[in-house]
């Protein structure tokens, strides 16, 4: 991962420490919708490949789950977007 111009590494003993933990974030339902259209948009980059991709699709189908489960979304809108990020290129998440 890239992070300005030095590349920023996590060793194996690190990513798993991080792994194993989780943290809380409190925010509105228009903040949230805000991150997972970003986190959609940043997947149809054809450069965002490798290991952290397939758990940036984990969070983002998790998130959109919980927004149909707040009432942010319905399943239809969920559904919509979905089908969107597909024509868009994000082919991967609908699987």
């Amino acid at each position: 991962m890239r992070m300005g111009s030095k590349k920023f590494e996590v060793s194996k003993k690190r990513a798993t420490f991080l792994a194993s933990k989780t943290g809380t974030v409190e925010a509105d339902f228009l903040t949230w919708l805000i991150i997972h259209g970003n986190i959609c948009l940043a997947l149809r980059h054809p450069q965002n490949i490798g290991p952290s991709r397939l758990y940036a699709i984990q969070f983002v189908k998790m998130l959109g789950k919980a927004l149909v489960q707040w009432g942010a979304l319905t399943e239809e809108e969920f559904k919509d977007l979905e089908k969107l990020e597909i024509e868009e290129g994000f082919r991967d998440i609908g699987g």
